[in-house]
C-alpha cells in the first residue's frame, strides 16, 4: 500500500520535480531584475552626444513671476553646429521648455535665446507664470519633477537655495533666489515666519 501511494504521488506530480527545479533556478534572476528595475531612476540616462558640457540655471522670484535663465556651455565642435542652425536650435529649445511647462500647467512669456560666441554658450531666458500657489509661495515641481533629487539636496542660505552636481551627465548649477528669508519642503518654497 505504501508503495502504491508513492507510485500515485510520483505519477500525480511527475511533471512537478522538473518544473520546480527550473522555477527555482529562474526565481533569483526574476527577483533580481524586479529589484533592479525598481531601483533605477526614471529619466536618468547617459547624455547623448551633442549635449552641453555644463549648464547654469538661475531663477529669481518677483511677485507672480519666476525669471528663469539657463546658460549652456558647449564644446567647440558642438557649438559650431548650433551656430550653423541657430533658428532650428532656438525653436527646439523654446518648444521643448514650453511643452515641459505646459504639462505642469505653467506657461512662459518674454522668451529670449542668445548665442555667446566668445564663451561658446547659449543663454535661454524667459519669465514663468503659474508657479506661485499663494502669497510669495512657489511650486518647483516643474523644475524637479524629472530630476533624481529635491530641494533638500540644495544648500540653503537666508534667501537662496543652491545645487551643484551632475544632472543626466551634465555638470549643473541651480540657484533659486528670493527677496525674503525662506523656508522650504521637497518642492515648495515660502517666506520663513
Amino acid at each position: 500500500m505504501l508503495s502504491y501511494s508513492r507510485k500515485v504521488n510520483r505519477n500525480r506530480y511527475s511533471a512537478a520535480p522538473g518544473f520546480k527545479s527550473r522555477w527555482f533556478s529562474v526565481t533569483p534572476l526574476v527577483i533580481t531584475l524586479m529589484i533592479l528595475s525598481g531601483c533605477t531612476q526614471p529619466g536618468i540616462v547617459p547624455p547623448p552626444t551633442g549635449r552641453e558640457a555644463e549648464q547654469i540655471i538661475e531663477i529669481k522670484t518677483e511677485a507672480e513671476i519666476l525669471h528663469y535663465q539657463r546658460q549652456s556651455l558647449w564644446g567647440g565642435e558642438e557649438f559650431s553646429k548650433i551656430l550653423e542652425s541657430k533658428k532650428e536650435f532656438e525653436s527646439e529649445e523654446v518648444d521643448s521648455f514650453e511643452n515641459n511647462l505646459e504639462s505642469y500647467n505653467k506657461d512662459i512669456v518674454n522668451v529670449e535665446v542668445k548665442f555667446d560666441e566668445a564663451g561658446e554658450s547659449t543663454i535661454f531666458k524667459c519669465d514663468i507664470r503659474g508657479a506661485m500657489y499663494s502669497a510669495n509661495s512657489y511650486d518647483f515641481h516643474w523644475l524637479l519633477g524629472d530630476l533624481p533629487f529635491d530641494l533638500y539636496q540644495f544648500k540653503r542660505s537666508e534667501k537662496e537655495l543652491y545645487y551643484e552636481g551632475d544632472v543626466n551627465g551634465v555638470t549643473t548649477e541651480i540657484r533659486l533666489i528670493f527677496p525674503y528669508t525662506i523656508a522650504h519642503c521637497h518642492e515648495h518654497v515660502w517666506p520663513e515666519e
